[in-house]
This record gives structure tokens, C-alpha cells and sequence, in this order.
């Protein structure tokens, strides 16, 4: 190769020799191919999915849904240990109303399952405020389990009992009730909804 030829051939490539030959709509693009690292990333990708999808999709990988279940079946057993199992009678639910630790492990349940309907703090939003004495379909302290575990499908209200443990439907309620029963009520609550009601009894 002479050296006026190596000369050339190291010389950058004008504009007009980067353009490509089709045209359209007197519309013409330069030959810009992709660079390496962008085909190697989508190479390696495809490269990942075919396992991922034999794996999770195909084969024995637990879906997000099947962990979700398995983390929530654990936390029940958790909470099974730790309390017992729970009837939902007046007098249970009114003991673990007065139960400090009971309540605190229902906060995070109530804040990440009710509070988006009720607020955190109870006083209501889409759903009806829990912190007046007007409430709807609960007439008596016992009626709030059987709310929680059968839901209220015509108001949105969904049902509880396919995922909460009998324990966890207990010492829901019981948090439920106790967010009327606080002496402080939040100053920006909703109105009240439903029928006003007797207040809850006492513990005997």
C-alpha cells in the first residue's frame, strides 16, 4: 500500500461519504451504527431472559405473588406465637383494646391495608371516619371482626378473611375500636357517616 493511500484511508470520512443511499422524503441519514457496549447490553439481556423465563415463568421460581404469601403466612405464624389464638368475642376484644403491644403490632397491618381509605389516623377519607360515634354496619364492638373478615363489597370495602389470620382479624379490630376510644381525635376528621352508636363497653 503506497503511502498517499494509508493516508487517505486514515483520514476521517467527509459528510457526504457518511450519508447512506436511500432517501426519503428528502430525508437522508448518516450510516451511525450503534455502539458496542449498547449491542453487547441488549445481547446480554436476551441471554438473561431465556433462563429467567424457564426459571420463574416455566419452572419452580416463586412468583412475586407466591412471596408475598409465603412473607405473609410467616408474619401470621409470627403473630400466632406471640398471641395466641383469638376469639372474637366482646370480652377478647376489649383485653387486647387495653393490650399496648397488641396494638402496636397492628399498627404497620392497619396503616399498610386501611389507611388508604381510612388515613392512618382513622379519621377517613374514601372510607368513613373511625374516630366519631357514627359508624356504618357496626352497631356493636363485635361486629367489627365480621366486618373486616367478610368486607363490604358494595362500598369498595374488601374482604379480609382469605388473608388475615383469625388472630390478625382480633387484634385488628381491637385497634379499629380503640382509634374511637383515644381521647384525642384528629381535628380534620370526615364527617360523620351511618348511625351514631352506644359507646363500647367496658372490660369486666
Amino acid at each position: 500500500m503506497s503511502e498517499s493511500q494509508a493516508s487517505r484511508e486514515s483520514e476521517p470520512l467527509s459528510e457526504e461519504e457518511l450519508l447512506l443511499d436511500h432517501e426519503y422524503d428528502g430525508i437522508r441519514e448518516y450510516d451511525n451504527p450503534l455502539p458496542g457496549w449498547w449491542i453487547w447490553l441488549f445481547i446480554g439481556s436476551i441471554l438473561f431472559c431465556l433462563p429467567y423465563v424457564m426459571w420463574y415463568h416455566l419452572g419452580q421460581g416463586d412468583s412475586i405473588d407466591a412471596l408475598y404469601n409465603k412473607e405473609l403466612a410467616a408474619y401470621n405464624e409470627s403473630v400466632l406465637r406471640q398471641f395466641g389464638l383469638l376469639e372474637d368475642d366482646q370480652a377478647t376484644l376489649l383485653k387486647t383494646m387495653e393490650d399496648e403491644a397488641a396494638l402496636a403490632s397492628m399498627a404497620p397491618l392497619f396503616k399498610g391495608k386501611c389507611a388508604q381509605c381510612h388515613r392512618a389516623d382513622g379519621s377517613g377519607d374514601i372510607g368513613p371516619n373511625l374516630t366519631d360515634d357514627s359508624w356504618l354496619h357496626v352497631g356493636q364492638l363485635t361486629d367489627i371482626p365480621s366486618i373486616l373478615r367478610n368486607g363490604v363489597p358494595e362500598k369498595g370495602m374488601p374482604a379480609w378473611g382469605a388473608k388475615f389470620s383469625q388472630t390478625q382479624i382480633v387484634l385488628l379490630s381491637s385497634y379499629v375500636a380503640k382509634l374511637r376510644s383515644h381521647p384525642i381525635k384528629p381535628p380534620a376528621g370526615k364527617g360523620p357517616q351511618g348511625e351514631p352508636i352506644a359507646p363500647w363497653p367496658t372490660e369486666k
